[in-house]
């Protein structure tokens, strides 16, 4: 009895140190910023035949490697060509410092077709400290795009970090996972030690040894892992989980199972 108090006190604690692996704010590695891109934005506004001008813009951006991909796209240009396009920092109605490139330049520029004008490019480098402060206070920084008619901008608009998902909590990271699948095995192995070896007694009481009890029912576990990896299933679809969660999951639900195999293997004390 003392050991399967024991080992669920060691479960409880584990599980208590797994959960604040998981809820823990994880350095977030992709961050989506976006942004409403208008002529009249412009410092001055553009009042030229450009003035109706509008477009958006997806900026990712990778807070390890520090960089950054733009997908944007503008309508309604009078203009023929797009000269430049580029992060700026600095609030609405000021003209900042550029501060992230996109790679566009007058001697590469983007043609304009009926109007309108599509790019994408990843992997542009964002320095270490513009990424922090871009993250700080991403309403700091404007995306703008350049014309041949309006070389000094033609459509802009200050970025906006994209909404989290319900709670605003990140999914565990892969080097999380690994900590999470380590704890776990940690654990099973300090329960099979507390409950898989029985103290042995004499008539009279006495203790003399430890007898090694059964280390796997198959039956009991394979009844426990289907139970078990069947909740994990149901909630990774609920929540769309990317292919490393599901990994992740599927892999800790069996040690998991494990456990729970050996914890009722003890209360029944077979």
């Amino acid at each position: 009895m003392k050991r399967f108090v024991a080992s669920m006190m060691l479960a409880t604690l584990v599980v208590c140190a797994v959960a604040s692996i998981m809820m823990q704010p994880a350095r977030a590695e992709i961050i989506v910023f976006t942004a409403q891109l208008l002529a009249a934005n412009e410092t001055p506004p553009v009042t030229n035949a450009d003035q109706n001008a509008s477009g958006s813009v997806i900026v990712t951006l990778d807070t390890v490697n520090n960089t950054a991909r733009f997908d944007f796209s503008v309508n309604g240009l009078a203009a023929s060509t797009v000269i430049l396009a580029h992060i700026h920092e600095g609030p609405a109605g000021v003209a900042g410092p550029i501060r992230v490139d996109s790679g566009i330049t007058p001697g590469s520029p983007l043609t304009v077709v009926n109007g309108s004008v599509v790019f994408g490019k990843s992997g542009i480098a964002s320095p270490a400290d513009v990424t922090q402060r871009l993250v700080a206070n991403p309403a700091g920084f404007y995306f703008n795009v350049h014309s041949n008619l309006n070389p000094g901008g033609v459509v802009r608009g200050q970025l906006v970090r994209a909404q989290a998902g319900p709670g605003g909590t990140s999914a565990p990271t892969l080097s999380q996972w690994g900590m999470i699948l380590m704890t776990l095995l940690m654990l099973s192995a300090g329960v099979f030690f507390l409950v898989a070896r029985r103290p042995v007694a004499t008539a009279d009481g006495a203790i003399v040894g430890t007898v090694s009890g059964s280390a796997l029912n198959w039956r009991r576990f394979a009844s426990v892992v289907l139970t078990v990896e069947l909740i994990i299933a149901v909630a990774l679809l609920a929540l769309s989980a990317s292919v490393v969660d599901v990994m992740g999951g599927l892999a800790a639900g069996l040690i998991i199972a494990y456990i729970i195999h050996l914890l009722i293997g003890a209360a029944r004390k077979d």
